[in-house]
């Protein structure tokens, strides 16, 4: 049952103004742009209670973004490590794109906020020491997601071929396969 936690909002607050996500780079995927700059924003909107940041010890550990009640629902109190603020960082690309109302599929949606994901992670660790997961199938979007960002990062080019391969991976991928080519849902704040 998802409370509202005041460790979980501070959590994600301290997120968005964390100096490593500050280094993450404008870019643009599938004609969509991204840019860090509105994270102050999206920090001022759950101050203000227009965004909520609700806790649920069943997530354990993971996040998702709810567009329709404008939440973020987080199983994590207290974000110590990349990996954790990087999930946080995920749900918050989603929470923004919402508030613009933007219109996009979930398989972009999710492309971007893996992007973003990558790119902070490169940004707090460097080239080394990109996100991963055991079941093969869903290690493809972070590997397609962190060779986009580490390029982002570098100041080169989004490859195609990666872009193709991480909207396909994403497709593939179990939590998202049902739903990817329907439209993301962001509908507002």
């Amino acid at each position: 049952m998802a409370e509202t936690s005041f460790w979980a909002e501070r959590a994600v607050k301290n997120t968005l103004t964390d100096s490593d996500v500050a280094k993450i780079k404008t870019f643009s995927f599938s004609g969509i742009g991204f840019d860090i700059k509105t994270f102050p924003v999206l920090k001022t909107m759950i101050e203000q209670g227009k965004i909520k940041v609700m806790y649920d010890s069943a997530k354990n550990g993971n996040a998702e973004y709810d567009y329709s009640t404008n939440t973020i629902v987080t199983g994590i109190k207290i974000a110590m490590g990349f990996a954790e603020m990087g999930l946080i960082v995920h749900e918050c690309v989603h929470a923004v794109y919402d508030v613009a109302k933007q219109k996009m599929s979930t398989a972009v949606s999710e492309s971007i906020a893996y992007i973003v994901q990558s790119q902070y992670v490169y940004a707090a660790n460097g080239p080394g020491k990109r996100l991963s997961h055991s079941v093969p199938s869903r290690d493809l979007v972070f590997k397609y997601a962190w060779a986009i960002a580490a390029n982002i990062q570098e100041g080169k080019a989004i490859d195609p071929l990666d872009k193709s391969n991480l909207i396909s991976a994403v497709s593939a991928h179990p939590f998202y396969s049902k739903n990817a080519t329907s439209d993301a849902g962001f509908d507002g704040v």
